[in-house]
């Protein structure tokens, strides 16, 4: 076990990273706070994508995926490769809009195209979707703390939080951006190193190296969640909007595909190594998989590196969270309540104090939350429900009719339905991928033809 006072030096330490990062930052006008001027380049824009993508979910419930599954967890991998390809397209699109339009949040391009008052019900599903991940970034984190050094959980959650509120309040999205570059680059590093020294034990049971263990059920919502990842997150629309250029768009993307590539043979090769080092059978594998893989980073790993580990764990969470955070902020100050007539000095003062409120409100439910992978699997399914929307779109067929019809059908069948596995089941199977996604491609379509006739 770490020394608590070592677990707390390096969280002070990613705080004085994050101020000194932040104070390289323009802050003098909206844009610069909120898109970074702009003008983000090919590196910092590939950067800041994979740091997002790589985070403290990723690290634990994919992995936990894999002590499950086996290899077979690695379509919702393939299924993000291929989502990051087929959104370039589109991302193209929507560069060539926000520079026309001055777009800002994925919220502005449904105001854009169908008003404010609705715009706001898509940012609702959005704000819940985001709240709920960023809430479940303080929970593993503490859970990590507390396994490593034994730290309250709670304490936890409330430093990791101050963390990233400080230095985004100091730099805002320039922060967000100079801070996933060095995180990235150390949780890239440490992940290689830690799948080089884990110490294996057993053997892998034999069906965990089948490509379709999982199920035709599960390997299709494992790629519907990863393909249509990227068309129903903000944080990627909103690093779009940030873009040098249509060439740098293309590339971070396409780039961008084959760094996940990579990430999925060092997780996947972590999860299996959970697997034959703490056996489970039946459900006890389902419901203590992520703690099995919490005990694979903190008590696998040779002692020296277990303050590499540490340090990359922080960089995940932080990485994803600043990102979340910030966005949600946006979410409120532009989009929830716009203010068109405010000087820059007000714009950014009211973006800082909707960082502090989110950042509150974040706690308040990964202080009431204790099981990881539930939170992730319904606000992730919760959120992705928006992509078919966004896909009818895209094909000339919008409809402000169909589109409220449809997400608030969508946000009520999918959260019953996880209320549902939750009390019969137990947990949260990621099938609940097919229930949002389903609902709102078959509501939509049939509000859009009736409609229409």
């Amino acid at each position: 076990m770490i020394n608590s006072t070592l677990l707390w030096a390096v969280l002070i330490g990613f705080t004085l990273i994050g101020i000194i990062l932040g104070r390289m930052t323009s802050t003098k006008s909206i844009d610069d706070f909120a898109l970074g001027g702009r003008n983000m380049g090919f590196f910092p824009s590939l950067m800041t994508l994979s740091g997002t993508f790589v985070s403290a979910v990723t690290l634990m419930v994919y992995t936990s995926f894999v002590y499950i599954y086996g290899v077979s967890a690695a379509w919702i991998f393939v299924g993000y490769t291929l989502g990051f390809l087929l959104f370039i397209p589109f991302s193209l699109k929507l560069y060539r809009l926000s520079l026309k339009h001055h777009f800002f949040t994925l919220t502005d391009y449904f105001v854009f195209r169908y008003g404010r008052k609705t715009a706001r019900l898509v940012i609702g599903v959005i704000f819940v979707w985001y709240v709920g991940l960023l809430s479940t970034q303080l929970l593993v984190g503490s859970n990590l703390l507390n396994e490593l050094g034994g730290v309250d959980t709670n304490l936890a959650k409330l430093g990791m939080l101050i963390t990233v509120l400080i230095y985004l309040l100091v730099g805002g999205f320039g922060s967000v951006v100079k801070t996933d570059i060095f995180q990235f680059i150390v949780i890239f590093l440490v992940l290689i190193l830690v799948a080089l020294t884990l110490n294996s034990g057993g053997d892998v049971p034999p069906e965990m190296y089948e490509p379709f263990n999982a199920g035709p059920v599960n390997i299709i919502a494992f790629l519907l969640l990863g393909i249509l990842t990227p068309f129903a997150t903000q944080d990627y629309w909103q690093k779009v909007f940030a873009m040098k250029n249509e060439t740098v768009v293309k590339q971070s993307f396409g780039v961008g595909a084959g760094v996940n590539i990579l990430l999925t043979f060092a997780l996947t090769y972590v999860g299996l190594i959970a697997r034959s080092s703490f056996p489970a059978t039946g459900s006890v594998a389902n419901e203590h998989a992520e703690m099995m893989v919490l005990r694979t980073f903190t008590e696998l790993v040779p002692p020296e590196f277990q303050v590499a580990v540490l340090i990359a764990f922080f960089a995940a969470i932080l990485s994803t969270s600043d990102t979340y955070l910030f966005l949600l902020s946006l979410n409120v100050t532009n989009d929830l309540f716009p203010n068109k007539d405010e000087s820059p000095k007000q714009g950014i003062m009211r973006i800082r104090k909707a960082l502090v409120f989110v950042g509150v409100f974040a706690l308040l439910i990964a202080l009431y939350f204790q099981r990881i992978e539930d939170i992730v699997v319904t606000f992730k399914a919760l959120g992705i429900g928006i992509a078919p929307v966004i896909f009818y779109d895209w094909a000339g067929r919008h409809d402000k009719r169909s589109l409220i019809i449809s997400l608030i059908t969508m946000t009520v069948v999918s959260l019953g339905v996880s209320l549902y596995m939750m009390n019969e089941m137990g947990k949260i199977s990621p099938a609940i991928a097919f229930v949002s996604i389903g609902t709102s491609s078959i509501v939509y379509g049939l509000v859009y033809t009736f409609r229409k006739k």
